[in-house]
């Protein structure tokens, strides 16, 4: 049996990020922590070496999501899912720059979750 895929969400938005999460467990990831912070997602991701980080665009603090997201790619081979409110043509080039395995428009389907699971393999 393969190991389950670590998963960590970085997510400003408690209750979606709480429902992320569960829907993720419910899938049999395991989720490795939930973080607000561009800043605290990076130190999380170098320390834990998540598979797979479900991003937020738009973060509290010095970095959004997609530069956070830069960072971490150039330390973790994780796959990155980003998640926006905001899905303006000059965010949507932004995120693709970073070749994300999927982007997900709020408010999202979670049932698309299982999905993008599988589409990462």
């Amino acid at each position: 049996m393969d190991r389950p895929k670590k998963v960590l969400i970085v997510e400003d938005e408690t209750m979606t990020a709480m429902a992320l999460a569960s829907r993720l467990r419910d899938l049999g990831c395991a989720v490795i922590d939930l973080t607000a912070t561009g800043e605290e997602a990076v130190r999380k991701a170098k320390a834990e070496r998540p598979d797979i980080v479900f991003m937020d665009v738009n973060l509290p603090g010095d970095m959004d999501g997609i530069e956070t997201a830069e960072i971490i790619a150039k330390s973790v081979p994780a796959s990155i899912v980003f998640i926006s409110g905001y899905s303006s043509k000059a965010i949507l080039d932004r995120a693709v720059a970073c070749s994300p395995a999927a982007f997900l428009v709020k408010p999202f389907d979670f049932s698309a979750i299982g999905g993008i699971l599988a589409s990462i393999g």
